[in-house]
């Protein structure tokens, strides 16, 4: 592995968030000597309860869960296409937060960026974002873009 060049993790759910930060770190590897590698991650929440996917099946869920997730790294995969950067898409089902800090521990990332809701402060505390559990979850630094 080339530890010369950065390797951003990027999470995306879909939303406008995620593009803004697709969007952010295409403006700033504009100040990187190399471009960085950029690996996408699209975590689906799991469907109902273990009774209700056993009884949907394996094919049906992968289905459900593939479609899902290609809907939600397409903004951020035309962002970074657009710009000339080359990425990996990865997908995973469960915790978000947990699987984001899954795949931190397994690519190993310089970086983490992240789009948030920014939601407030007192709702992230007594809730939990996914956010807020990332960085408590991981060593690597992670940016935040809204």
């Amino acid at each position: 592995m080339d530890r010369t060049t950065l390797h951003c993790l990027l999470p995306v759910d879909g939303s406008a968030y995620t593009a803004l930060a697709a969007r952010f770190l295409v403006q700033h590897a504009e100040r990187l000597a190399q471009k960085p590698r950029v690996t996408l991650l699209h975590v689906e929440v799991p469907v109902g309860t273990p009774l209700a996917r056993s009884q949907l099946g394996s094919a049906a869920l992968d289905a459900y869960y593939g479609d899902r997730s290609a809907a939600a790294l397409q903004p951020a995969e035309e962002v970074l296409r657009a710009a000339g950067l080359a990425f990996e898409s990865q997908r995973a089902v469960g915790d978000p937060a947990d699987q984001i800090a899954a795949a931190v521990r397994r690519l190993q990332p310089d970086l983490v960026v992240m789009g948030t809701h920014g939601r407030s402060a007192l709702k992230g505390f007594v809730m939990g974002s996914v956010a807020t559990k990332v960085i408590a979850g991981t060593t690597v630094p992670v940016l935040l873009v809204r």
